[in-house]
């Protein structure tokens, strides 16, 4: 990670300008050296041994909802293969080009849970009981559709205010130029 950005985002307002500077950066820590939220975050970390949520976490689980809830227009959440990532929508485009794969090439698990999104967005919860996997024996399977759809680009969340920060929709329908282009 760059030195001028590690430890010296402050404020959410902060965070977009790091963002909108890096391109893409992952949610959490990246250990292969890509810039990250967290190394940018200056916020207090867990001492050893100490219970609970540090300063630090609460601010990088907050702000990974409400950085695209804000500028929806210029910062989106969601997945890709190495994991969970922030980037500005010029970004977006290339990720997307990347990365997008039809439908039918992925499981039926994966196309299952697709229609039931194109439905109307859905939050994780009602999701599992529409597809009949709310039970624990089908965690597994379910968190590996979701995540085929995620980093496939079919699916992506709706940014928080306007619904719960898990409610899914599909890509086309929340971006409609890039999934056009």
């Amino acid at each position: 990670m760059s030195p001028n950005w590690h430890n010296s985002v402050n404020t959410i307002e902060q965070a977009r300008d790091f963002i909108l500077q890096v391109g893409t950066c992952s949610f959490l820590h990246d250990s292969k050296g890509g810039y990250s939220l967290w190394d940018a975050v200056d916020a207090l970390e867990k001492q050893p041994g100490e219970a609970g949520e540090s300063e630090k976490e609460a601010i990088v689980w907050l702000w990974k909802n409400e950085l695209p809830a804000r500028y929806p227009n210029e910062i989106f959440y969601g997945k890709r293969k190495s994991g969970a990532m922030l980037c500005t929508i010029e970004e977006l485009k290339r990720h997307y080009a990347e990365n997008y794969r039809p439908l039918e090439s992925l499981s039926e698990n994966a196309k299952r849970l697709f229609h039931l999104i194109e439905q109307a967005p859905v939050t994780n919860r009602e999701l599992r009981e529409l597809a009949y996997m709310a039970g624990k024996e089908y965690k597994s399977a379910f968190d590996k559709a979701m995540n085929e759809l995620q980093v496939t680009f079919q699916i992506v969340r709706i940014p928080a205010g306007q619904y719960d920060p898990d409610t899914w929709t599909t890509f086309v329908s929340q971006y409609p130029d890039i999934a056009h282009s």
